[in-house]
Protein backbone atom coordinates (compact mmCIF):
# COMPACT_ATOMS: atom_id res chain seq x y z
CA UNK A 1 0.00 0.00 0.00
CA UNK A 2 1.58 3.55 -1.12
CA UNK A 3 2.55 5.94 1.48
CA UNK A 4 -0.30 8.69 2.21
CA UNK A 5 1.35 10.84 4.85
CA UNK A 6 2.40 14.41 4.03
CA UNK A 7 4.93 16.41 5.82
CA UNK A 8 3.23 19.61 7.62
CA UNK A 9 4.87 22.39 7.48
CA UNK A 10 7.08 23.12 10.94
CA UNK A 11 6.37 26.17 12.98
CA UNK A 12 9.37 27.62 12.54
CA UNK A 13 12.81 26.95 11.37
CA UNK A 14 14.39 24.65 13.59
CA UNK A 15 17.77 25.20 14.09
CA UNK A 16 19.85 22.63 16.57
CA UNK A 17 23.54 23.97 16.04
CA UNK A 18 23.80 27.86 16.85
CA UNK A 19 26.68 28.96 14.81
CA UNK A 20 27.11 31.55 12.69
CA UNK A 21 28.90 29.87 9.88
CA UNK A 22 26.33 27.49 9.47
CA UNK A 23 23.26 30.33 9.24
CA UNK A 24 25.38 32.04 6.76
CA UNK A 25 26.11 29.06 4.52
CA UNK A 26 22.35 28.12 5.29
CA UNK A 27 21.19 31.69 4.25
CA UNK A 28 23.52 30.98 1.02
CA UNK A 29 21.51 27.65 0.39
CA UNK A 30 18.08 28.94 0.46
CA UNK A 31 19.21 31.69 -2.02
CA UNK A 32 20.75 29.62 -4.17
CA UNK A 33 18.13 26.65 -4.31
CA UNK A 34 15.25 29.35 -4.91
CA UNK A 35 16.87 31.53 -7.94
CA UNK A 36 17.90 27.92 -9.34
CA UNK A 37 15.13 25.78 -8.83
CA UNK A 38 14.47 25.04 -12.94
CA UNK A 39 17.75 23.12 -12.51
CA UNK A 40 18.93 21.48 -9.86
CA UNK A 41 22.50 20.71 -11.47
CA UNK A 42 23.02 24.35 -11.37
CA UNK A 43 21.98 24.07 -7.77
CA UNK A 44 24.64 22.20 -6.99
CA UNK A 45 27.06 23.53 -9.28
CA UNK A 46 26.51 27.32 -6.93
CA UNK A 47 26.36 25.90 -3.83
CA UNK A 48 29.24 23.44 -4.01
CA UNK A 49 31.94 26.33 -3.42
CA UNK A 50 30.08 27.53 -0.29
CA UNK A 51 29.68 23.86 1.03
CA UNK A 52 33.56 23.62 0.60
CA UNK A 53 34.18 27.11 2.53
CA UNK A 54 32.18 25.65 5.22
CA UNK A 55 33.66 22.26 5.51
CA UNK A 56 37.26 23.85 6.16
CA UNK A 57 36.05 25.29 8.88
CA UNK A 58 36.73 23.41 12.08
CA UNK A 59 35.28 25.12 14.90
CA UNK A 60 31.47 25.25 14.05
CA UNK A 61 30.08 21.99 14.72
CA UNK A 62 29.92 21.04 18.32
CA UNK A 63 31.44 17.44 19.76
CA UNK A 64 27.78 16.23 20.57
CA UNK A 65 26.81 16.36 16.94
CA UNK A 66 29.98 13.86 15.89
CA UNK A 67 29.08 11.05 17.82
CA UNK A 68 27.76 8.01 17.25
CA UNK A 69 24.25 6.53 18.17
CA UNK A 70 23.71 3.01 19.10
CA UNK A 71 20.15 3.55 18.91
CA UNK A 72 20.79 4.62 15.30
CA UNK A 73 17.34 4.09 12.47
CA UNK A 74 20.50 3.10 10.16
CA UNK A 75 21.68 0.76 12.25
CA UNK A 76 25.59 -0.02 12.97
CA UNK A 77 25.69 3.10 15.57
CA UNK A 78 25.38 5.51 12.72
CA UNK A 79 24.30 9.13 13.94
CA UNK A 80 22.57 11.06 12.41
CA UNK A 81 22.17 14.75 13.76
CA UNK A 82 20.18 17.48 12.74
CA UNK A 83 21.83 20.73 12.42
CA UNK A 84 18.98 22.82 10.45
CA UNK A 85 15.75 22.26 9.04
CA UNK A 86 13.43 24.36 7.27
CA UNK A 87 9.96 25.75 8.07
CA UNK A 88 8.59 24.10 4.75
CA UNK A 89 10.72 20.80 4.97
CA UNK A 90 12.53 22.41 1.94
CA UNK A 91 16.04 22.49 3.09
CA UNK A 92 18.14 20.38 5.85
CA UNK A 93 22.00 20.05 7.07
CA UNK A 94 22.59 17.09 9.12
CA UNK A 95 25.89 15.38 10.26
CA UNK A 96 26.16 11.34 9.70
CA UNK A 97 28.17 9.92 11.48
CA UNK A 98 29.33 6.18 11.10
CA UNK A 99 31.76 4.38 13.65
CA UNK A 100 34.74 2.82 12.26
CA UNK A 101 34.17 -0.46 10.28
CA UNK A 102 30.54 0.47 10.12
CA UNK A 103 28.98 0.81 6.73
CA UNK A 104 24.79 2.15 6.19
CA UNK A 105 22.81 0.13 4.50
CA UNK A 106 22.26 0.80 0.73
CA UNK A 107 19.76 3.80 0.48
CA UNK A 108 18.60 6.48 -1.39
CA UNK A 109 17.41 10.25 -0.12
CA UNK A 110 14.83 11.17 -3.07
CA UNK A 111 16.61 14.78 -3.12
CA UNK A 112 19.26 17.13 -4.72
CA UNK A 113 22.16 17.26 -2.10
CA UNK A 114 25.86 17.81 -1.80
CA UNK A 115 27.27 15.42 0.87
CA UNK A 116 31.21 16.75 2.16
CA UNK A 117 33.30 14.60 4.89
CA UNK A 118 34.26 16.98 7.71
CA UNK A 119 36.04 14.23 9.60
CA UNK A 120 37.96 10.69 8.87
CA UNK A 121 37.97 9.04 6.04
CA UNK A 122 35.39 6.73 3.98
CA UNK A 123 34.42 4.46 1.05
CA UNK A 124 31.67 5.16 -1.25
CA UNK A 125 29.79 2.78 -3.17
CA UNK A 126 27.75 4.01 -5.82
CA UNK A 127 24.51 1.71 -7.31
CA UNK A 128 22.16 2.12 -10.50
CA UNK A 129 19.06 0.62 -10.47
CA UNK A 130 18.55 -1.30 -13.88
CA UNK A 131 15.50 -3.01 -13.21
CA UNK A 132 12.19 -1.13 -14.02
CA UNK A 133 10.59 -0.47 -11.12
CA UNK A 134 7.29 -2.30 -11.45
CA UNK A 135 7.66 -5.21 -8.97
CA UNK A 136 6.71 -4.56 -5.41
CA UNK A 137 9.34 -5.25 -3.20
CA UNK A 138 11.93 -6.51 -6.56
CA UNK A 139 15.34 -3.76 -7.37
CA UNK A 140 18.34 -5.24 -9.06
CA UNK A 141 21.59 -2.74 -8.66
CA UNK A 142 24.37 -2.57 -10.52
CA UNK A 143 27.70 -0.82 -9.10
CA UNK A 144 28.28 2.20 -10.74
CA UNK A 145 31.86 2.64 -9.21
CA UNK A 146 33.29 2.97 -5.70
CA UNK A 147 35.47 5.99 -4.49
CA UNK A 148 37.73 6.91 -1.05
CA UNK A 149 36.52 9.86 0.40
CA UNK A 150 38.97 11.60 2.06
CA UNK A 151 38.58 14.86 4.40
CA UNK A 152 37.19 17.96 2.27
CA UNK A 153 35.58 16.35 -0.25
CA UNK A 154 32.36 16.63 -2.01
CA UNK A 155 30.45 14.21 -3.70
CA UNK A 156 26.70 15.24 -5.45
CA UNK A 157 23.46 13.19 -5.10
CA UNK A 158 20.55 13.93 -7.63
CA UNK A 159 17.61 11.47 -8.64
CA UNK A 160 17.28 9.02 -10.08
CA UNK A 161 20.93 8.61 -11.00
CA UNK A 162 23.49 9.01 -8.64
CA UNK A 163 20.88 8.85 -5.57
CA UNK A 164 21.79 5.49 -4.27
CA UNK A 165 24.73 4.18 -2.26
CA UNK A 166 26.20 2.98 0.89
CA UNK A 167 29.13 4.70 2.63
CA UNK A 168 31.85 2.80 4.92
CA UNK A 169 33.51 4.56 7.51
CA UNK A 170 37.23 3.85 7.22
CA UNK A 171 38.85 4.94 10.11
CA UNK A 172 40.65 2.91 12.33
CA UNK A 173 40.17 4.95 15.88
CA UNK A 174 37.36 7.19 15.50
CA UNK A 175 34.14 7.89 13.66
CA UNK A 176 33.89 9.41 10.28
CA UNK A 177 31.62 12.83 10.20
CA UNK A 178 30.39 14.17 7.29
CA UNK A 179 28.00 16.91 6.35
CA UNK A 180 24.59 16.56 4.15
CA UNK A 181 22.97 19.41 3.35
CA UNK A 182 19.82 18.17 1.08
CA UNK A 183 16.91 19.16 -0.74
CA UNK A 184 13.75 17.95 1.83
CA UNK A 185 13.61 16.45 4.67
CA UNK A 186 15.65 13.66 4.82
CA UNK A 187 15.42 11.91 7.96
CA UNK A 188 11.35 12.28 8.59
CA UNK A 189 10.60 11.42 4.63
CA UNK A 190 10.14 7.66 3.64
CA UNK A 191 12.53 6.20 1.35
CA UNK A 192 14.10 3.15 -0.02
CA UNK A 193 16.42 0.45 1.26
CA UNK A 194 18.02 -2.13 -1.11
CA UNK A 195 19.47 -5.65 -0.11
CA UNK A 196 21.77 -6.63 -2.95
CA UNK A 197 22.09 -9.72 -3.21
CA UNK A 198 18.16 -10.11 -2.45
CA UNK A 199 17.42 -8.01 -5.41
CA UNK A 200 14.81 -6.32 -2.97
CA UNK A 201 13.76 -2.95 -1.66
CA UNK A 202 11.75 -1.71 1.13
CA UNK A 203 10.51 1.85 2.52
CA UNK A 204 12.43 2.68 5.66
CA UNK A 205 12.32 6.33 7.27
CA UNK A 206 15.83 6.66 8.82
CA UNK A 207 15.02 9.34 11.84
CA UNK A 208 17.35 12.11 13.13
CA UNK A 209 18.97 10.87 16.42
CA UNK A 210 18.15 13.97 18.00
CA UNK A 211 14.47 14.69 16.43
CA UNK A 212 12.63 11.54 16.81
CA UNK A 213 9.57 11.75 13.34
CA UNK A 214 5.79 11.89 15.02
CA UNK A 215 3.90 10.01 13.16
CA UNK A 216 1.22 12.43 10.92
CA UNK A 217 -1.75 10.81 9.89
CA UNK A 218 -2.78 13.40 6.89
CA UNK A 219 -4.80 11.90 3.90
CA UNK A 220 -2.74 12.51 0.41
CA UNK A 221 -6.02 12.99 -1.19
CA UNK A 222 -7.04 15.63 0.42
CA UNK A 223 -4.36 17.39 -1.33
CA UNK A 224 -5.39 16.15 -5.05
Amino acid sequence: MPDTTILEPLEADQWFVDSQDLREFVTQAREISLSTAHNREETLSALEPHFAALLKKTDWLPEQFAQPNPGSGLGGGIGQWLLFRAQDRSLSVFSLVIPPGSKTPIHDHLSWGLVGLYKGEQEETVYRRVDNGELAGYAQLEIVGVYQVQRGSIYRLLPPDGDIHSVKATTVFAPSVSIHVMGNDTGSILRHQYQLEQNTVRSFRSGYSNAPYKEQRTDYAKFH
